[in-house]
C-alpha cells in the first residue's frame, strides 16, 4: 500500500507528484509571456448590423485600470446611440490620461476617436440635409474635412462620405474632375462621329492636351490625382469640357435654367504669360471645324458662336472661379436650355500650358 506511511503523512511517489505539478504551474515555461499585452476585443456584428463595409466594427480592449474601463464602456453605450458629442467628450478625456500609451491601446483609441469626431460632424450635417438645405450641410462637412481624408478608416466616416457625396450632388452637376476616366476607362464616352478624326478635344492645338497625374502640392492638380495639362501654341485654339454629360442631359430634356454658377479651377504655368481665354456655352453643339491653319478664320468661326461666353485671364497660380451665369454675354437669339456644349478658347497670348480642375455647374 502506498498511500500512508506514519505520521509523516503521504508517501514518496505521493509527495513527490503533487510538487511536480507544482511546479509546472509555478515555473513560466520558455517562450511563453508572462505579462501578456493587453488584448483587442473585436465586437461580433449581428445581422442586423452586418454591412458592405470592408471596416470592421468598432474594437474594445482592456485599459488595465477599472475606471478606465467604465469609461470606455460608457463611451461605446454612446456611440451605439449616436450621442456622439458625449462619445467625443470621453475619448477625449481617455486619451488625456493615456496619452503616453502605445499600440494597440493608441490604435484603439485612435479608431475611437474618428468615430466621435465623424459622428458629430455627421449629425450636423444630416439635420440641414433633412431640411433640403443641402449647401450649408456640405459646407459642414468639407469645413471639417477638406478633402474626405480626415475620418478615413471609421464606420461614421464611411456614413459621412456618403452624405457628402448626396448633398454635392443636390448642389454641383459635375463636368469634369478628370478622375473617372483614369481609374476606369471603360467608363470612357464613346468618341463621337463628329469628333476630329486625330483625337482632338477642339480645335487646332487642342490636340496637345493630356490627362497628368500629380498632387495639389506640386501644383499639377487642384484636387484629387488628375487634371488637364492644355499646351496651347499661339494660334486660336479650343477645347470641350463636360461633352458626355451635356450629351446626357439633351438626351433626357434637361437644360441648365436650374444652374446659377460655373465653378472652374485654372491655372496658367507661366505667372508672366497672361494668356487670354473665353468659356463659351454653345448652343449650336457640334466641333467648330476650323480650316487648316486655323488664324483668323478658324478665330472668326470659334468667336460666331451663339452661345453665352466670359472672358478669362488665369493667373499663374490655381484660381478657384465662381463665375455667375447671369454675367455672361450673351450672342444670338439664345436661351439657357438651348445650350449644348462647354467650349474653353484660347484666343491670344504667348504660348501657354494651361491647367483645369473641377468644373461643375452649380444652383442657385
Amino acid at each position: 500500500m502506498n498511500c500512508i506511511s506514519s505520521a509523516t503523512g503521504l508517501v514518496p511517489l505521493a509527495r513527490l507528484t503533487i510538487l511536480l505539478v507544482t511546479l509546472l504551474w509555478a515555473v513560466p515555461i520558455s517562450g511563453f509571456v508572462t505579462s501578456p499585452l493587453p488584448q483587442v476585443e473585436e465586437p461580433e456584428s449581428t445581422p442586423e448590423e452586418s454591412t458592405d463595409s470592408k471596416i470592421g466594427p468598432v474594437p474594445k480592449i482592456d485599459l488595465g485600470d477599472a475606471a478606465l474601463n467604465s469609461d470606455l464602456d460608457r463611451f461605446h453605450e454612446y456611440l451605439e446611440q449616436r450621442e456622439f458629442s458625449r462619445a467625443r467628450s470621453i475619448i477625449k478625456r481617455l486619451q488625456g490620461k493615456l496619452r503616453k500609451s502605445e499600440d494597440p491601446i493608441a490604435a484603439v483609441l485612435e479608431r475611437c476617436s474618428k468615430e466621435a469626431e465623424a459622428g458629430v460632424v455627421l449629425e450636423k450635417a444630416q439635420k440641414y440635409f433633412d431640411k433640403e438645405k443641402f449647401k450649408l450641410a456640405l459646407s459642414i462637412i468639407t469645413k471639417e474635412d477638406a478633402d474626405g481624408t480626415a475620418f478615413e478608416g471609421s464606420l461614421n466616416g464611411e456614413e459621412l462620405s456618403t452624405l457628402r457625396q448626396l448633398a454635392f450632388e443636390e448642389v454641383y452637376l459635375l463636368l469634369e474632375d478628370f478622375e473617372k476616366p483614369r481609374s476606369d476607362s471603360s467608363d470612357e464616352p464613346e468618341e463621337q462621329e463628329d469628333a476630329d478624326p486625330r483625337g482632338n478635344r477642339g480645335g487646332p492645338q487642342a490636340a496637345k492636351t493630356k490627362i497628368v497625374g500629380g498632387t495639389p502640392e506640386d501644383g499639377d492638380v487642384r484636387t484629387g490625382k488628375f487634371a488637364m495639362h492644355w499646351q496651347t501654341g499661339t494660334e486660336i485654339s479650343w477645347i470641350n469640357l463636360g461633352d458626355a454629360v451635356f450629351k446626357k442631359m439633351i438626351d433626357e430634356g434637361l437644360s441648365l435654367t436650374d444652374y446659377r454658377f460655373l465653378n472652374i479651377s485654372i491655372r496658367c504655368e507661366d505667372p508672366k504669360a497672361r494668356p487670354q481665354l473665353l468659356i463659351l456655352f454653345d448652343a449650336n453643339g457640334d466641333q467648330v471645324r476650323a480650316p487648316r491653319g486655323g488664324g483668323r478664320r478658324g478665330a472668326g468661326r470659334a468667336f460666331q458662336r451663339d452661345g453665352y461666353n466670359s472672358a478669362l485671364i488665369p493667373q499663374g497660380r490655381w484660381q478657384d472661379l465662381r463665375l455667375d451665369l447671369k454675367k455672361f454675354t450673351r450672342k444670338g437669339e439664345v436661351q439657357w436650355d438651348m445650350v449644348e456644349a462647354l467650349r474653353v478658347i484660347f484666343s491670344g497670348g504667348p504660348d501657354s500650358l494651361i491647367m483645369i480642375d473641377d468644373v461643375r455647374l452649380e444652383k442657385l
